[in-house]
């Protein structure tokens, strides 16, 4: 049983990490602290609310990103 734990421990660690990564980049991103010089500031998010909206939408593709790709690593591992 701790072994199992174990893996879902990683696995929900390693999706909570890129879930925030990818949460963080896409709201800089939409703020324009990132450079893009093709939007020419154009902030794509007006309101806090679609700010949160933009990051936990961000977060959640990211975290099943993250989750797919670490249970692929662990789901073979030997405990």
């Amino acid at each position: 049983m701790k072994p199992v734990l174990i893996k879902i421990f990683v696995v929900c660690f390693i999706a909570a990490v890129c879930g925030g990564a990818v949460g963080v980049l896409s709201s800089l991103h939409f703020y324009g602290f990132i450079p893009r010089p093709w939007l020419a500031k154009v902030y794509l998010s007006d309101t806090a609310a679609d700010a949160k909206l933009r990051f936990w939408i961000a977060f959640a593709a990211g975290a099943i990103f993250g989750a797919v790709w670490s249970y692929r690593i662990v789901k073979d591992l030997e405990l």
